[in-house]
């Protein structure tokens, strides 16, 4: 059952009309909850999946890169210099909030009760993934938020009750587990398949046709990993039996165990207007001022353990070295006395990590197997923890242009601090995963790269930037939006004593 497919090129008409930057009230049909518009699902999908791909690559992206410290605030620039010092204010989070609520989750919402009417079961399917993966990064987010009496507006609710994190993790499960139930129904035992008539170009990710729904089918087991890991510090029994449940075989995970399958969640871009990266167009094509450079912590860890990566990451220095700046550090005038100039220090790859036509990548192959990796090595699952690890590193490289091209990749593997701690302890291990983890999201996922961080510790070499606002501490979750704080008692009784440095549900390390 080996991939045929290939990534298509997104059509002019499914960005035009879905894209966040340009979308319109025609896929907005809660805007007339007297005579909706009757949308098609093949519209809805790629409407959900763009406002996803928007937000997860760019509001959330730019924050993360930074709490992720693989970027810092520029010294001639101001853009993110709250970020930077590890401040942010309630007004940041309305628009991330809104999208992922009024855009993404209401438009799912809406697909799967058409789909549902209309007995589409693969879309059916889809739309219960992507509504776990969708809620599970506002939870990581923000953490107590609405989802069982979210969406409700038009019912008369505009006060949604916030649920607590460890009850939205039981409706993640559910929400997967029925999105798996359906699409292994589909695949492995209904022989009236017929998946022609399913998504093809209108699915962002996988692009339709059999392949396209079996890959769904291992980016919802991705999933539900991803998940039962996140509560390991806090439920472990619980995360453990859940793990103790789902197949070992690499086969049903994305990237099937070995690097270069392709098998990665990606939605792409062209370079054409409104069809672009989204962050792109927001630090590149609409600002003149150059914000977003590299952290001295990333690249003090990618020259120490002699990793090809940084030229994927980062573009050189004037003087053709790569030069972070310190984290937090660009307002010092000690550190940095103005003037100065940009060309001294290295900014994010311009070809590869913020470029029109480079993808958000919602998971890879990559990322799964660093899951399973962690799981073996807790001895929550059988398989060799050291080969998946590896095989997600390889992966990793594969995906840049620098890397790929690269013959070091065994002498990579076997010097200290890459070296996989096979008789270590199971801290040694999962060190050691996540922090090669850390390496493979950098300006790429930044916002798993931060998340995997306040779950786990590691790495362990962050520094408490040079002028912060919580001198001591690292940023523990988003601050709740202003719009909602403002019309929802709810959220002001869930926010009451909170500040983004109390911790999540899960965040017991």
């Amino acid at each position: 059952m080996k991939k045929t497919y290939k990534y298509a090129i997104l059509s002019a008409l499914v960005l035009l009309l879905s894209t966040q930057g340009c979308k319109k009230d025609f896929l907005d049909i809660n805007e007339n909850p007297n005579n909706p518009e009757d949308v098609d699902v093949k519209f809805i999908l790629p409407a959900a999946q763009a406002d996803l791909a928007y937000t997860v690559g760019n509001q959330l992206h730019i924050v993360g890169g930074l709490w992720a410290q693989y970027w810092t605030q520029g010294t001639n620039a101001n853009q993110y210099n709250d970020y930077d010092r590890y401040f942010y204010n309630n007004t940041e989070a309305d628009r991330p909030w809104g999208a992922l609520y009024r855009g993404t989750l209401k438009d799912l919402d809406v697909l799967y009760k058409k789909a549902k009417a209309a007995n589409q079961r693969d879309y059916m399917a889809i739309t219960r993934i992507l509504q776990a993966y969708t809620l599970q990064v506002i939870t990581d987010a923000w953490g107590d938020v609405p989802f069982s009496e979210a969406l409700q507006g038009f019912e008369g609710n505009t006060t949604p009750k916030f649920d607590s994190q460890e009850e939205i993790y039981d409706m993640l499960i559910a929400l997967v587990d029925e999105g798996i139930g359906i699409s292994d129904t589909l695949l492995f035992l209904d022989p009236d398949y017929d998946p022609s008539k399913g998504p093809q170009a209108d699915d962002l990710v996988f692009q339709g046709d059999y392949n396209g729904l079996y890959n769904w089918n291992k980016f919802a087991y991705t999933l539900k990993l991803k998940i039962y890991l996140r509560q390991i510090n806090v439920r472990p029994s619980v995360a453990a039996n859940g793990i103790a449940a789902m197949p070992a075989d690499p086969f049903y995970y994305l990237g099937e165990g070995s690097a270069g399958t392709g098998d990665d969640a990606f939605v792409h871009y062209v370079d054409e207007q409104f069809r672009q990266n989204p962050l792109y167009t927001t630090v590149v094509a609409l600002s003149p001022s150059k914000n977003i450079f590299a952290s001295k912590t990333a690249i003090d860890y990618l020259e120490s353990i002699n990793d090809p990566r940084i030229a994927d990451f980062y573009d050189p220095n004037g003087d053709g070295d790569f030069v972070g700046i310190i984290q937090g550090g660009a307002r010092d005038a000690t550190l940095y006395p103005p003037p100065t100039d940009d060309a001294d220090y290295s900014e994010y790859n311009t070809e590869q990590i913020i470029a029109p036509t480079v993808p958000v990548r919602l998971m890879t192959a990559s990322e799964s197997m660093f899951l399973q990796a962690e799981a073996i090595a807790r001895g929550l699952m059988a398989g060799d923890a050291q080969a998946l690890y590896e095989a997600a590193i390889e992966d990793s490289w594969l995906q840049w242009v620098n890397a790929s091209s690269d013959t070091s990749f065994a002498t990579y593997i076997a010097q200290a601090g890459v070296v996989y701690a096979s008789g270590g302890s199971i801290d040694d291990q999962v060190k050691a995963i996540i922090t090669q983890k850390w390496i493979a999201m950098n300006g790429n996922q930044n916002f798993e790269a931060w998340t995997e961080f306040r779950r786990t510790g590691y790495p362990d070499f962050f520094v408490e930037p040079v002028i912060t606002d919580i001198p001591g501490q690292f940023p523990a979750r988003l601050a709740y939006p202003s719009e909602e704080l403002t019309a929802n008692p709810n959220a002001v009784s869930a926010n009451s004593g909170m500040s983004i440095t109390s911790k999540l549900w899960w965040d017991v390390n």
